[in-house]
């Protein structure tokens, strides 16, 4: 753009060029298309979540080493394996005692698993009949406020009332002995003698119950560390027979494929410790 400018001295104007201003580009704001199929997007099932198998009531290493020393047992029982196994030191009565230890800590494992159920069963009973004992004691707590009133402290006192009666089994059990004691030398509204026999009676099915639930976890914790013991026992014994074998019919005759993948022995390499 050009503008004129005049000059007083009377000579002719001249011309100015104006500067331009240089042109601004555009931003361009590109925007993303989300070209998802929405309805299929919705309607795509999710994944399935993956399930925990439950664990069984038994230990499954040791039922696989079971049944592992069994079957070496079953093989050196063979008509064919006997004779050479017995020039090794491996006796039948060796192999018949080996198969019967089997049996036996398959009771055992039976038994501890049994214990373990029972312990939990007495450990409900135990919390029931825990539950019945404390009623039965805020029971006579309640009647000894309708007697005495709410202001006789030291005769409430004498019935614990206001403290507590559980939060631990020693606590319970010296509690309710002691109002059991003190409602026989009193005589309270509502209470006959056949209602403080039976309160007598709720406490001793809870003591019998807690009795069963400590029995049975000891019996437990005793048969699984015998189960233990003779697994162990169970397990040199099938590596002797398995070690003789492995001597007796050695990889590197092809014929003895059979024997060998009767003890469970690697067909084509020498047993490892």
């Amino acid at each position: 753009m050009r503008c004129l400018r005049s000059v007083g001295d009377g000579t002719a104007p001249s011309v100015i060029r104006k500067q331009s201003r240089p042109k601004r580009r555009r931003k361009h704001t590109h925007v993303m298309i989300d070209s998802t199929d929405k309805s299929t997007a919705a309607s795509a099932p999710a994944p399935a979540a993956k399930k925990t198998p439950a664990r069984g009531p038994f230990n499954q290493a040791q039922l696989r080493s079971l049944a592992k020393a069994e079957s070496v047992g079953i093989a050196g029982q063979k008509t064919a394996h006997v004779g050479p196994l017995g020039a090794r030191e491996i006796s039948a009565d060796y192999i018949t005692t080996l198969l019967d230890d089997v049996t036996l800590a398959r009771i055992k494992a039976h038994a501890a698993v049994n214990h373990t159920l029972d312990a939990k069963s007495a450990t409900a009973d135990e919390t029931t009949a825990a539950y019945k004992l404390i009623g039965g004691l805020q029971e006579v707590q309640k009647a000894a406020k309708q007697k005495y009133g709410r202001k006789n402290r030291v005769a409430l006192a004498a019935y614990l009332v206001g403290k507590k009666l559980n939060g631990s089994r020693p606590n319970l059990l010296q509690t309710s002995q002691s109002i059991v004691e003190k409602i026989g030398d009193d005589t309270l509204p509502g209470f006959t003698a056949a209602k403080i026999r039976g309160l007598t009676t709720l406490r001793t099915k809870w003591i019998e119950a807690n009795g069963k639930q400590v029995d049975s976890r000891s019996a437990s914790l005793t048969t699984r560390a015998e189960l233990k013991t003779l697994l162990k026992s169970i397990d040199e014994r099938r590596a002797a027979i398995q070690t003789a074998a492995d001597a007796e019919w050695p990889h590197t005759d092809q014929e003895n494929a059979g024997s060998r993948k009767d003890f469970a022995l690697p067909v084509n390499r020498p047993l490892t410790a």
